[in-house]
């Protein structure tokens, strides 16, 4: 490749990706993260390579042989969860853990799928240069954005230049809220509340080494509950039953049941007053809609809009798919080629169908608009 820019002597050899190598999969086996850290390596290595001739590797801890046999050697899988919770925000120092990993990441760019606290760690001691990256939490544009975060401050600030402005936010709330507001009748009583469940066993409801339990606050979540005329249930798209849910279901008689609409037409609804949530996406997305968040612990990521920009993650769009983005990025740690300005065209859906995550988007825009009553 012609011009190729000046960087330092210890200019990285090649990129890895790796996501959270603790967390198990749904038998407690190595490897819970393995697919998305692969078609992250998968979606972004030629543009890679164009842009620095870098080679991309996933690590995967389901393929590694050292690096399983070594999880396997820590826990059992009936107590994977609990090993992964535990030590989610610090890893103690294991030197046979170090001979396996430091191979791998020494002399490499580390690029991170939802890179847990215990991994940054872990690569800020060695010297590792790393980029984060992770499923946007506002989701309600027309597609997906990434949230992305860089060691090195300068690629940062450069990256948070460069984000989708909050304005399109706003913009697009606006015309999710005109469209809820225009095909729907609304039977919920003004001053509703919607209790929204998630996945059980996520990292986002990892809290102080333990999974996050609703009975601990239950006493809160009904005060909360409390304050409301109506309270709706509303479960994860996934389906999963969530601790939340069943002690708001047990909080009062103002409780109205489990509701099955798409959640951003219940925003969109005036007679929807606030959300109450874990941690949920939804209490970075209510807010647009003018709706009340009570969360019930620490939101898992800062997005720059909100300030806070060493620590905060900025809102990428599909410009992550493009060479221009991984010269950007690898400018400080590898030579890189010219820009040459290239962008994909405009087209929706596109992060969602490639990463086959709708959330029921599909039922507000895409397919089909319904015409339901809440």
């Amino acid at each position: 490749m012609s011009g190729r820019s000046h960087v330092a002597p210890n200019a990285v050899r090649s990129v890895v990706v790796l996501g959270d190598f603790l967390r198990p999969d749904a038998q407690g086996r190595p490897g819970g993260t393995d697919r998305p850290a692969l078609w992250l390596a998968n979606v972004v290595k030629r543009q890679i390579g164009l842009a620095a001739g870098l080679p991309v590797r996933a690590l995967l801890p389901s393929r590694d042989t050292a690096l399983q046999d070594w999880l396997v050697a820590q826990r059992a899988p009936a107590d994977a969860d609990a090993y992964w919770a535990a030590h989610h925000a610090a890893l103690p120092e294991d030197s046979a853990l170090d001979r396996l990993l430091h191979p791998h990441l020494r002399g490499r760019f580390c690029l991170t799928y939802e890179a847990p606290p215990y991994l940054l760690r872990r690569l800020d001691a060695l010297g590792a240069p790393w980029l984060d990256v992770r499923v946007h939490p506002v989701r309600f544009l027309d597609d997906l954005l990434f949230a992305v975060r860089a060691a090195d401050p300068a690629t940062q600030a450069a990256l948070i230049a460069g984000a989708v402005p909050e304005a399109a936010v706003f913009a697009t709330a606006g015309l999710r809220e005109a469209m809820g507001q225009l095909i729907s009748e609304a039977v919920v009583p003004h001053g509703t509340l919607i209790v929204v469940g998630q996945r059980p066993m996520d990292a986002t409801q990892i809290v102080a080494g333990r999974f996050f339990d609703a009975l601990a606050v239950r006493t809160r979540v009904a005060a909360i509950c409390a304050r409301y005329r109506a309270v709706a249930l509303k479960p994860h798209p996934a389906g999963e039953t969530h601790s939340l849910l069943l002690v708001a279901a047990a909080s009062g008689a103002n409780v109205l049941g489990v509701i099955t609409d798409n959640l951003y037409r219940m925003l969109a609804l005036p007679q929807v007053s606030a959300v109450l949530t874990v941690n949920s996406s939804v209490a970075y997305e209510a807010p647009y809609f003018g709706k009340r968040v009570h969360v019930l612990a620490p939101l898992p990521l800062r997005i720059a809009w909100q300030g806070g920009a060493p620590e905060a993650h900025a809102s990428v769009d599909d410009w992550l798919l493009t060479p221009d983005f991984w010269r950007l990025v690898l400018a400080p740690h590898a030579p890189v080629s010219d820009p040459d300005g290239a962008r994909l065209p405009a087209k929706p859906n596109r992060l969602r169908i490639a990463l086959d995550s709708f959330w029921n988007f599909q039922e507000i825009d895409t397919d089909r608009v319904p015409r339901r009553v809440a």
